[in-house]
């Protein structure tokens, strides 16, 4: 007798078996693509925060090269700072700055020791010339510090022969016609023009006559213009700490421009004086107040090669004072 056995009970059992074997399959990749997703963004996260951290070490040495007294030495020791961006130019800031995207940026900036044999070390004798930077990025609880150290490198390098070749120095009055940096009115920049003499110059940094009227201004640097409100400027000069202009008396404060600028001969240029944040901008957070020396004179006024004007940047070529003139120097190579 033949007996017939029925497979319909082992096609179920395999498609259960290949259903979950699949189904587990499945669970296994996605599991694996999320993690790669988890991965990927965390790498991702990483360069960026690398990024930024080297973006704040450059910005700080370019500071560094500006200026050493008002960029690096006039910081609080150990404290955390903070890195601007205003106008085109970098500002270590003591306000806290704006978040990075998803990201915080912190810089702080310490002291540095060496022993007997001149290495940096935990303790000894303070290097007044060399400082350690550390420029910390955060999110959460992630971090990507860079640690490097800074040194006042240009001390050591003689600065070139230099000379007035244009100047305006009798200016006497102290009265605030400039109203600048405009206190976070948006009320513009002041500038004075000149002439230059009949020989050609290079001219390496302008000195203007200046008084910090309140406590604490904002930091301002100088523009060499063909015109008061010409975009782009020929250059500006590195920025200056308003904490280092006398705010008993007027000072002649020297603006440096990063290399010797060649002018025209009996051309007219202008000085602008801008501030960061940006005084021609309303709301910007410009600070404080400034003086510009200056002398009225005539219908002309005193310095025949020029003219002061105000309010640029918030009107245009801003507002003419043709009785007036500012104090100022313009130095030029030898």
């Amino acid at each position: 007798m033949i007996t017939e056995h029925s497979t319909k009970g082992f096609g179920l059992i395999e498609i259960v078996i290949v259903t979950a074997l699949v189904s587990g399959l499945l669970f296994v990749f996605s599991q694996a693509g999320a993690f790669a997703l988890k991965l990927l963004r965390h790498e991702k996260e990483t360069l960026e925060m690398t990024l930024l951290a080297e973006e704040g070490t450059e910005a700080v040495r370019s500071l560094r090269d500006e200026s050493w007294t008002d960029n690096i030495d006039a910081h609080d020791e150990g404290a955390d700072h903070y890195l601007t961006l205003e106008n085109g130019k970098w500002e270590i800031s003591h306000t806290p700055a704006p978040s990075v995207g998803q990201y915080e940026r912190f810089v702080v900036i310490e002291s540095v020791f060496r022993d007997a044999h001149d290495k940096i070390a935990p303790s000894g004798a303070a290097d007044p010339g060399t400082r350690k930077m550390t420029v910390r990025v955060t999110k959460g609880s992630r971090t990507v510090s860079l640690v490097g150290y800074l040194t006042d490198f240009q001390q050591y390098i003689p600065r070139p022969a230099e000379a007035i070749a244009v100047s305006y120095e009798g200016a006497t009055n102290d009265a605030d016609l400039i109203a600048f940096p405009s206190n976070n009115t948006g009320g513009g920049d002041p500038s004075q023009s000149f002439t230059t003499p009949a020989s050609a110059i290079r001219v390496t940094k302008v000195s203007l006559l200046l008084r910090r009227a309140t406590a604490a201004p904002s930091n301002i640097y100088a523009e060499l213009r063909t015109a008061p409100d010409d975009t782009p400027a020929i250059s500006a000069s590195a920025a200056v700490g308003s904490a280092s202009i006398p705010q008993g008396t007027a000072a002649w404060v020297d603006f440096v421009f990063p290399v010797p600028i060649s002018l025209s001969v009996a051309t007219s240029y202008t000085i602008r004086l801008r501030s960061i944040p940006d005084s021609a901008v309303a709301f910007s957070g410009s600070a404080g107040a400034l003086r510009w020396w200056y002398l009225q004179s005539g219908a002309q006024g005193p310095y025949a090669g020029g003219i002061a004007r105000r309010f640029i940047g918030s009107s245009g070529q801003g507002l003419a004072l043709d009785q007036y003139d500012f104090g100022f120097r313009v130095y030029a190579l030898q």
